[in-house]
């Protein structure tokens, strides 16, 4: 099939697949004033503004004053990117041949995004933080879309930590317990509204990968830099977007800054409300309308909402009966044990990221094995009841000091972060967090693996 013709006119028209057709079939006019093209690619259902200069590219906010995905698509009403999936999945299809096996030549859309990293990497490099890496904050975080009656967003979290905390750190060990989303389950990531630039888990193979084009194409890695590269004072926000399937929408505004001499770097969960979605639901407009139905619903029917987001994989340790079960409570003592787990063990590895495996032959090869590093190993476990399992690679090894943080409080030390001499794979900002660590937590971990020996 000539995959390329598919964009011709009336082409996808006489193509139903069930979804919306491309609003966006031929090629922009003009020649392209950077990028370049392999033969048989003459730009065809690639968004115009990759015709331009990333040199010189200055992104258009939205409607809301705010930037998002660097700027390369239009907006929605209500700021979010409105890429056109259909023209990129018809453009992958008639070119992807093409641009992986001839002559190495990277995609257009990349070669455009690669300009617009490498100048946020500068800036970055140049930019001037005046301590505050140093400071704590206080955020709000929250999930868009989903208000109640008066307004106010439905589901949010308010947090304490350090503004010096790697925003990967801070993604796989705060915000994803806090949240109650499943760590290192699907890919994410971060937008400075200010210009656009995106972060996220560097060498990611989640499942949802494959939609990356429809979130930015590209981003900066996120534990290279920290959360204070994403704000500047009380009041600024920052956007959050997980699983670029579903595309769950997160804002975190800043508000507070504690002075030096008044911040300590614990993290410290402070109020929130509402019940975490649950994984996979399809995300915030579709899980805007199911609590639309469950908030005039008979009781019967709000258990089978319940029951329905209770099967989800991050309410697996539920525990309780449906009916238990409060969709606008938030339980903080909970939180509070998923935030010491996550903080307690070594930084997810996104090259080896969760996910449910239902093989075909027991005994087949898993194509993980040879792919890791030391102290690297895969973790499965078995769901019989849905005929396969979930799988993950996981790290024994210590993180790199300025990708971690303390494993008792938080507080992220970088080189003056010190290693437990038991086990070697945490890390402690000094030896009080480290003994009381040990009591409360880290002897059940620690003690039986490696005293033994």
């Amino acid at each position: 099939m000539d995959f390329a013709n598919l964009f011709s006119d009336g082409a996808a028209s006489s193509i139903n697949y069930g979804v919306p057709q491309s609003r966006a079939q031929k090629r922009p006019a003009g020649k392209p004033k950077f990028v370049k093209f392999l033969a048989g690619d003459i730009g065809e259902g690639m968004p115009e503004v990759f015709f331009e200069d990333p040199r010189t590219f200055e992104p258009k906010p939205g409607p809301l004053g705010q930037i998002q995905t660097w700027g390369i698509f239009p907006y929605c009403e209500d700021n979010i990117s409105d890429f056109d999936g259909i023209a990129m999945m018809y453009r992958t299809m008639a070119h992807q041949l093409e641009y992986h096996n001839l002559g190495g030549k990277p995609w257009p859309e990349k070669q455009f995004i690669d300009v617009l990293k490498d100048r946020k990497r500068e800036q970055l490099s140049k930019l001037d933080l005046a301590d505050l890496d140093k400071k704590d904050i206080v955020i709000k975080i929250y999930l868009k879309f989903l208000e109640d009656a008066n307004g106010e967003p439905r589901i949010w979290r308010r947090v304490r930590f350090s503004a010096g905390m790697k925003i990967g750190v801070f993604q796989d060990k705060v915000l994803s317990p806090v949240l109650n989303w499943v760590r290192n389950l699907h890919c994410y990531t971060f937008t400075d509204i200010r210009d656009g630039a995106l972060f996220g888990p560097e060498d990611a193979n989640a499942t949802d990968i494959v939609h990356v084009n429809q979130v930015g194409y590209d981003y900066l890695p996120d534990d290279k830099y920290m959360v204070a590269h994403l704000f500047s004072q009380v009041g600024d926000k920052f956007t959050y977007l997980y699983d670029y399937g579903d595309k769950w929408h997160h804002e975190i505004e800043i508000e507070q800054i504690f002075p030096i001499n008044q911040s300590y770097g614990r993290v410290q969960i402070l109020d929130g409300k509402g019940m975490c979605p649950g994984e996979n639901m399809q995300g915030s407009y579709q899980y805007r309308e199911f609590l639309k139905a469950y908030d005039s619903d008979s009781y019967i029917e709000q258990v089978k909402k319940k029951r329905e987001i209770l099967n989800c994989p991050n309410y697996k340790g539920f525990g309780k009966p449906p009916s238990l079960f409060n969709i606008d409570a938030f339980d903080i003592d909970q939180a509070n044990e998923r935030l010491s787990a996550a903080l307690s063990s070594p930084n997810s590895v996104r090259t080896g990221m969760k996910g449910f495996v239902m093989p075909i032959n027991p005994s087949a090869l898993d194509p993980r094995i040879g792919k890791l590093k030391k102290g690297q190993s895969i973790q499965r476990e078995w769901d019989h009841e849905n005929h396969g399992y979930w799988e993950e690679t996981t790290s024994s090894t210590k993180d790199k000091r300025n990708q971690s943080a303390c494993a008792a409080c938080g507080k992220p030390g970088g080189q003056d972060l010190k290693t437990c001499s038991g086990c070697r794979a945490i890390l402690y900002c000094s030896t009080e967090h480290q003994k009381a660590h040990w009591k409360d937590v880290h002897k059940k971990q620690c003690s039986r693996k490696y005293l033994k020996k």
